[in-house]
């Protein structure tokens, strides 16, 4: 066992990366200015600048196509058991991953090794599922929900790989590279698994970022936030505002000093700089929009519940109360009736200190974030802060490695 809330992985290039990208990152604050050009999306500006601190690590040669062996060092996996890390043999990981309705894989949008853990996992769960006879689904963040019927054109072999680039619009709404992520989408073509579209559309998202949720229409609330009582509800906990305050906040204070809190995800130029409540808005309807995606593509076909496995940025899985929770809270809702309730499971891929809650001089992951919240009014500690259960970083945790398919 690996004991310890902030615990050392032995990632060698751990310490090296982070201290890199803090001078990296004093040198790009300093040139702002020079990210900010006419039209461009928020979001393009944010990858501009992440990129520069850290880099890209682009595509292999045998990455631009579904590789035809089975050969890959398996990854490290460390099960988060509290203030512990528990290695888990290849074949615990995997029951694991398996017996949950929805698995989270938290990725680096831009780095490839968390790209071949996700096909490795994809084909290992699609697999096992055609075993059970059980449906089985990949959910993107990287799309968004009005391009649904290109990517079912696409999984039925009705269009190739660069006409779902342009088709979904890749570039404008996301815009992290595409090659990372074709070898998993010829995989799910090859093998005909469906791929769902997660994300909320731009053009709403953009509306939040202007007026707040308030801007959006009845419709939109009912594709989007259907349950507005259980939406409204979570964001009263103290979990929730525990991860507001570590995980959101700093979101925001990053693009506040990076000046692009002045343009919307589609690249409209607002009057003044994105508030904070708005800025908000956008980030919990945009999670609220994935869980519920989600829970639709496990739902119960033909009486039998289906899996769907997610790729999706770390900053949405890690801590729970990004998408985990709201999915829980929605699988629930529709899942009323059934005999066991919905299960989870949160894999952060190569997670790094600076993706956790750990000190700057940290050389280790935060695996807990400690909740507290106050206590309720007219008792008689009522000075005093309540300490409640703390969340973990996640279910699980997946490490690449390297070398010969025999390593240890």
């Amino acid at each position: 066992m690996l004991a310890g809330c902030s615990v050392a992985l032995g990632l060698a290039s751990a310490s090296r990366t982070r201290r890199g990208r803090k001078r990296r990152h004093k040198a790009a604050l300093g040139k702002d200015s020079q990210l900010v050009s006419q039209h461009e999306p928020r979001r393009q500006l944010l990858r501009k600048y992440l990129l520069g601190l850290v880099g890209v690590i682009t595509p292999s040669a045998t990455s631009n196509a579904v590789r035809a062996d089975d050969k890959a060092v398996p990854p490290m996996a460390l099960a988060v058991k509290g203030e512990t890390l528990v290695p888990m043999s290849p074949s615990g990981w995997q029951n694991l991953l398996s017996k949950a309705d929805v698995v989270l894989l938290g990725e680096h949008h831009n780095q490839e090794q968390d790209h071949e853990l996700e096909l490795s996992v994809v084909r290992m769960l699609h697999e096992r599922a055609l075993k059970e006879g059980r449906p089985f689904s990949v959910g993107l963040e990287m799309v968004q929900q009005r391009f649904q019927d290109v990517l079912d054109s696409y999984v039925a072999g009705k269009i190739d790989d660069d006409t779902l680039f342009k088709a979904t619009e890749w570039e404008r709404r996301w815009s992290w590279p595409y090659e990372l992520y074709t070898p998993i989408f010829q995989y799910c073509q090859k093998q005909r698994v469906p791929i769902v579209a997660l994300n909320t559309n731009n053009e709403t998202l953009g509306k939040v970022e202007r007026g707040g949720l308030e801007e959006l229409a009845e419709q939109e609330w009912q594709q989007y936030i259907p349950d507005r009582q259980g939406f409204a509800e979570m964001g009263k906990t103290a979990e929730f505002k525990t991860y507001l305050q570590n995980v959101v906040l700093p979101s925001y204070g990053l693009h506040k000093r990076l000046g692009i809190l002045q343009r919307t995800v589609t690249g409209q130029v607002l009057d003044s700089p994105m508030t904070l409540k708005h800025f908000v808005g956008g980030r919990i309807l945009w999670d609220e929009t994935m869980a519920g995606a989600a829970v639709r593509a496990m739902d119960a076909r033909n009486g039998q519940r289906g899996q769907v496995c997610v790729l999706i940025g770390g900053d949405h899985v890690k801590y729970r109360y990004g998408v985990c929770a709201r999915i829980d809270r929605l699988a629930r809702l529709s899942n009323a009736d059934a005999a066991s309730p919905p299960t989870i499971a949160s894999v952060m891929l190569n997670p790094t200190p600076a993706d956790t809650l750990a000190p700057a001089d940290q050389d280790g992951l935060a695996l807990q974030m400690a909740v507290v919240s106050g206590q309720p009014r007219g008792t008689a500690q009522k000075n005093e802060d309540i300490k409640r259960q703390p969340i973990p970083l996640a279910d699980l945790i997946l490490i690449s490695r390297f070398g010969s398919s025999s390593a240890a």
